[in-house]
């Protein structure tokens, strides 16, 4: 069975190596079948500084889009069109509303009398940012000693500098996906078990599940591909890397039957 992993994030997101070096990582590590999937971005395909013909590893370009329904509600978009200019000109207006969402954190975490500044983060156009790059500057000025503590303490749920997900619906998630020509797989589903109505989802035009990811036991395994079956739904699997440094920083494959990936495996290069 080949090794897939098809979440990971790079630079241009919320990761800590740049493309190359995932990918890097990804095909010493053995996987066969590889995506990197930055948040609400796909500009980390388009950088100058890696050609994917240097990689010995079936690649399919894909992208990660955060839901406002909540924090861990995400949805995966697989074989995108990477030009297509309405599929563009959202994920941009995703992007500032992740400004104007750090903005606020920033502006809290000030009022909690932290010395922190929206400067700090070197925000750059073309990169896509988030709650981790806060927690970056917290690390960096001995506030907390991880991402882990910054989000356990300020940053997630419920915590003093916590602002809700200014995120698309998940129906306009998956809508602005396959608009592009790809599909939408709904990312670690466990982490939202409870909230998630699969049958809804495939009505709204859902096309997989993501149902082999690092914190689902083999029940919930096993569970997510009868549900998958029952649905017509493919499956997907990935190990949501980040990096040296995040807390996420595995980026082994898992071994799964090929045709579990049904219909996605025509989009690989």
């Amino acid at each position: 069975m080949p090794s897939v992993n098809l979440h990971t994030h790079s630079s241009f997101s919320d990761g800590t190596l740049a493309p190359c070096d995932v990918l890097k990582r990804a095909q010493a590590a053995g996987v066969e079948f590889f995506s990197i999937t930055d948040h609400d971005t796909v500009d980390n395909w388009k950088s100058s500084e890696y050609s994917l013909s240097d990689y010995k590893l079936k690649i399919v370009r894909g992208t990660e889009i955060s839901t406002s329904f909540h924090d861990n509600l995400h949805m995966l978009g697989f074989g995108i069109d990477i030009e297509d200019e309405n599929f563009l000109s959202k994920l941009t207006e995703y992007k500032n509303r992740r400004i104007k969402r750090v903005e606020k954190v920033v502006e809290i975490l000030k009022d909690l009398g932290m010395d922190i500044s929206l400067e700090e983060l070197s925000i750059k156009d073309n990169f896509s940012y988030g709650r981790p790059h806060i927690a970056d500057c917290l690390i960096k000025k001995h506030i907390v000693r991880n991402r882990k503590e910054a989000f356990q303490k300020y940053l997630g749920y419920e915590k003093p500098a916590y602002v809700p997900s200014t995120g698309p619906s998940i129906e306009e998630s998956i809508k602005i996906i396959k608009d592009a020509g790809g599909y939408a797989v709904l990312a670690h589903p466990g982490a939202v078990k409870n909230l998630i109505n699969l049958e809804e989802f495939k009505e709204m035009g859902l096309d997989g599940i993501e149902a082999f990811y690092p914190t689902h036991s083999g029940s919930a395994i096993r569970y997510f591909i009868e549900e998958a079956k029952k649905l017509s739904l493919f499956i997907t699997a990935g190990s949501d890397y980040h990096g040296p440094g995040s807390g996420r920083d595995s980026l082994t494959g898992f071994d799964i039957e090929e045709s579990l990936m049904g219909k996605l495996r025509e989009r690989f290069l």
